[in-house]
């Protein structure tokens, strides 16, 4: 079949982009019959993002050209004019809209009521009218029929608004326009706006001023898009705005279609969605959240009627609830998939109301294919999807909404950025934006009565299996390897020695999250409890990490102090070498407190009973490399004798309180004290002989084989730093396989 490439219709340009669905709908549906050429395809080539055209009839520019000056018949429509009565007038009629469509029923032998509303005269008119024209009917009359919630950005105010953003004054202008040029029978002129309209938008053509509003923002004036200035450099005729109509009229699709992606059970085409920034005027005064519109791309060849057929059937789904937002429907193109075969997607966003420039004319593009990561992601979120998180933060009202609206943009930002490019960071930045979210909520009385949240909502523990994949190239990283290990401090463990075969007994200390901000943790997730319900555990300031975790240390462990073992293991301890710089203050504190928040988002569990048994394997041979302080050495064994697993049989209740009370008051005299007494208790209860040469002779150590500061040759103050950053370190997990280095430190060799 002959093919004919038109450059100047490009996918990653709204009107350009309608400009090729225009062109398959006119060739199809609008002229006569023996001129149409409903078998005509239609594609787009992702190498240079050019419409390619596939006709018998109009395979030859000069043929296409000559359907557009003898045959084409442009769509009528409707156009709104303003009088006193301010009724919406027909454009070449004096009739209102409603009496325009009665009389139209009436013609075709239809019976009409008395006093027939607009919404009833269309109805009528539809189901009587030709279905040739039904979708272009749906789009021009269905505006009138609809609240304003139910607003689609692609005809701006529903193609209501008066002035250049009036899409069909705009319309009807280009139409006289077209009429006026070829009844004049001017083959040069004509061929001139042929070639205007689909020529490369490199070529030397002059350009065309124009109201282009709003497909064609570049026709009107320069504009930043962030990246660069758009320059006034694409061609524009009045063809082009003709086309580019007909184009959208076959993107708003059925009636049944054009509600808004909220009001369904799944969003359907036209996918519309929130992209949660900021709407605003000429003078930046904000006007609501702004719109997202994803068009698709397809790469084989398609007819007009099977491209109806794609957009028709095409739905975005998400396992746990609806996509309302641009962030979420990415996640659906990744993982779910949307439907009718499509290849990708461009997205454009509408950024601005009542502005003669309101479109960006560029978004992202992303290809129709299966995505591993993305899948992932979409399991990691399914609690915030689930509990609808997000959308509980779309409050009514301009002033409730006015608070909730930056934190929903942050969050979907972030998500989007994940989606698009699925990095261990970006993954991250997701937990950052909604630990942000929670804490503005839950600490904050006064946000919550401003933005009308008095019940907020929240969720579950995220999926531990899923974030670990997504997040484990991180694991390389000093600060996320001290902040995973803080983050993934369990709570409400089970009390095997209290509970019975018929009551189960668990701690009432939560999880870490539970120690950042004041909720609790419950069956169906985490939830804000009473003022009068909520404990003292959430101590965290978020100001210096020092200071909180000194906190955390010294509440977690009080709290726990009936408990089986205090409440201070992790799923995932930290290297020695890592809790050692951060002790010498190598690290970045503020990196190590924000993933600390991120992190604890997660719901951190034992996967196997084993592995909170704290495995005795894997003891060194050698003499630790690592300079370690013995104030840490002495208080982090201690507090890892407390957590250390004890058979059943054998178990005693651990618990030294003096020695972490002594080192939470963060004073040199208090550490040394803090030392002395955990060196005491060490030395009673004992640790696995470190050194392997003498293990067969003693396997535990304890009493004089331990170090006793009144006969130690080495002063505390030795190699000390801030009494404030040794308890910080004490808080962090160590991880098991590296205690052995400090058993050295604080123990004697046999032959000593």
């Amino acid at each position: 079949m002959p093919t004919i490439k038109l450059p100047g219709c490009r996918h990653d340009i709204l009107g350009h982009y309608l400009k090729g669905i225009g062109l398959l709908r006119v060739l199809a549906k609008c002229a006569a019959p023996e001129h149409r050429d409903p078998e005509a395809e239609g594609f787009w080539r992702h190498d240079d993002g050019a419409f390619y055209l596939c006709s018998e009839k109009y395979g030859a520019k000069e043929k296409l050209s000559e359907f557009f000056e003898k045959y084409y018949m442009p769509t009528p429509v409707f156009a709104e004019q303003q009088n006193a009565n301010t009724q919406t007038k027909c454009r070449s009629t004096s009739l209102s809209l409603t009496d325009y469509l009665v009389a139209a029923a009436k013609n075709l032998g239809v019976a009409t009521g008395n006093n027939m509303k607009s919404g009833d005269a269309i109805s009528v008119y539809r189901e009587s009218h030709l279905s040739a024209t039904a979708d272009v009917l749906d789009a021009i009359t269905l505006p009138y029929c609809i609240d304003n919630k139910s607003d689609n950005p692609l005809f701006l105010s529903k193609g209501r608004t008066s002035g250049v953003g009036h899409v069909w004054s705009s319309f009807g202008e280009y139409v006289d326009k077209f009429e006026k040029l070829r009844s004049q029978k001017n083959k040069k002129s004509f061929n001139y706006l042929f070639s205007l309209t689909f020529i490369d938008s490199k070529s030397d053509k002059k350009m065309t001023k124009g109201k282009g509003t709003p497909f064609f923002p570049d026709a009107i004036k320069s504009y930043n898009i962030g990246s660069g200035w758009v320059e006034e450099k694409y061609p524009f005729s009045s063809l082009d705005y003709i086309l580019a109509v007909e184009g959208a009229f076959v993107m708003r699709g059925s009636v049944t279609r054009t509600l808004g992606s909220n009001t369904r059970r799944f969003a359907a085409f036209p996918f519309v969605f929130d992209a949660g920034e900021d709407l605003v005027d000429d003078s930046n005064k904000f006007k609501g959240t702004s719109s997202a519109l994803w068009f698709p791309i397809w790469g084989r060849p398609a007819t007009y009627s099977e491209l109806s057929s794609f957009i028709s059937d095409a739905q975005a789904r998400l396992p746990k609830k609806d996509v309302r937002y641009s962030s979420e429907f990415l996640r659906a193109l990744y993982s779910q998939g949307v439907d009718a075969g499509f290849s990708g997607w461009q997205e454009f966003r509408f950024r601005m109301r009542g502005s003669r420039v309101p479109w960006i004319t560029t978004g992202n593009y992303c290809e129709t294919k299966h995505n591993k990561t993305v899948t992932i992601l979409n399991r990691a979120l399914a609690p915030i999807d689930k509990s609808r998180f997000i959308d509980h933060l779309a409050r009514k009202g301009n002033d409730a909404d006015s608070h909730t609206r930056p934190i929903r943009a942050e969050i979907n930002a972030a998500i989007e950025n994940a989606a698009i490019s699925a990095t261990a960071d970006n993954c991250l930045e997701i937990l950052c934006a909604v630990f942000s979210a929670c804490k503005k909520i839950a600490i904050s009385k006064s946000f919550r009565e401003k933005a009308r949240l008095q019940r907020p909502v929240f969720f579950e523990p995220l999926p531990m299996l899923e974030w670990n994949e997504l997040l484990k190239d991180l694991e390389s990283i000093r600060e996320f390897d001290i902040a995973r290990a803080v983050a993934s401090i369990v709570g409400l463990r089970k009390q095997e020695r209290k509970s019975t075969p018929t009551q189960k007994v668990y701690s009432k200390v939560q999880p870490l999250f539970g120690s950042l901000l004041p909720l609790n943790c419950g069956r169906n997730g985490w939830y804000l409890p009473n003022d009068d319900d909520r404990s003292k555990q959430a101590v965290w300031s978020g100001v210096a990490l020092c200071h909180d975790l000194v906190a955390v240390l010294q509440r977690r462990y009080m709290d726990s102090s009936k408990d089986d073992y205090p409440a201070l293991q992790a799923v995932k301890p930290a290297r020695l070498e890592n809790i050692i710089a951060f002790l010498n203050g190598e690290l970045d504190d503020a990196k190590i407190a924000r993933w600390i928040e991120a992190l604890s988002l997660i719901g951190w569990h034992f996967e196997k009973q084993e592995d909170a048994l704290q495995s005795q394997d894997d003891v060194g041979s050698t003499t630790a490399s690592l300079s370690v302080p013995l104030p840490y050495a002495a208080l982090r064994t201690l507090v890892d004798l407390e957590c250390a697993f004890q058979q059943k049989e054998e178990y005693k209740h651990r618990r030294s309180s003096q020695p972490i009370g002594q080192l939470c008051q963060c004073s040199a005299g208090a550490l040394a004290q803090a030392t002395q007494e955990a060196l005491r208790w060490i030395s009673i209860w004992g640790v696995r002989n470190p050194w392997q040469e003498s293990r067969q002779e003693r396997e535990i150590l304890k009493g004089a084989y331990v170090v006793n500061l009144d006969n130690c040759a080495l002063s505390i103050s030795e190699n000390l730093v801030s009494p404030e950053r040794v308890a910080a370190a004490v808080c962090i997990p160590l991880c098991w396989k590296d205690r052995w280095q400090l058993h050295q430190i604080v123990t004697l060799p046999i032959s000593v």
